[in-house]
């Protein structure tokens, strides 16, 4: 298992814990776990449910699948979302295509991950975020690029993939290929929905969950 709170800490504006179950706020850029609690205990949903409507997010639980309160999340009202999957990584021909930026490739990073996640307009505050994480140590960053284009981006913390993406319309190209083989041996994480994307045997299965609607 891994620490998940600690490992996107860097990425967010808020951080703490109400009865034990920590998380995570960032109203800026919403990139997947940056609004989420990591934990769960009947008690602490009210108090955490004002704290996240203060910076107008739903409250979120990312929990892995093997956690022993699920049944518990349910009868709450939370449903499960997407998938998250904690992956090893493996070596690819393609991973010259892929190399170690600099933090003063920010923007460039933050250019394709919020492009990759589908939400360009968070890219001015997420690259800001990002290149004072990166300026700082606590995460690296890597681009690949396409016929010396930048299209695909990495980012790195702690010996685990946080965040990875290929822009619309470069995927199925072998961009995420030469990521993973770049970052390797690492775990990474990605959306159970990419995996054809950013190949890797599963170790893990995390899932958002949110109030039913």
């Amino acid at each position: 298992m891994i620490d998940l709170p600690t490992l996107y800490q860097p990425l967010a504006a808020e951080s703490g814990a109400v009865r034990g179950v920590r998380y995570l706020l960032q109203p800026e850029f919403p990139l997947l776990l940056a609004n989420a609690a990591f934990d769960f205990d009947p008690a602490a949903v009210e108090e955490l449910e004002q704290r996240f409507s203060s910076i107008g997010a739903p409250l979120a639980f990312i929990l892995p699948d093997d956690h022993p309160r699920l049944e518990e999340v349910r009868s709450a009202g939370f449903a499960a979302q997407e998938a998250l999957e904690l992956c090893t990584t493996q070596p690819s021909a393609r991973a010259t295509w892929a190399e170690h930026v600099p933090w003063s490739e920010a923007w460039t990073l933050g250019k394709i991950l919020t492009e990759a996640y589908g939400a360009p307009q968070w890219r001015y505050p997420f690259a800001q975020t990002l290149g004072k994480a990166l300026r700082q140590g606590a995460c690296q960053g890597f681009i690949a690029y396409l016929y010396y284009e930048p299209v695909g981006a990495v980012i790195v913390s702690q010996g685990t993939g946080l965040l990875l993406g290929v822009e619309p319309g470069r995927r199925e190209r072998g961009v995420g290929q030469s990521l993973i083989g770049r970052i390797h041996p690492v775990r990474f994480l990605r959306l159970g929905t990419t995996a054809a994307e950013f190949p890797g045997e599963v170790l893990a299965t995390y899932r958002r969950y949110t109030r039913s609607a």
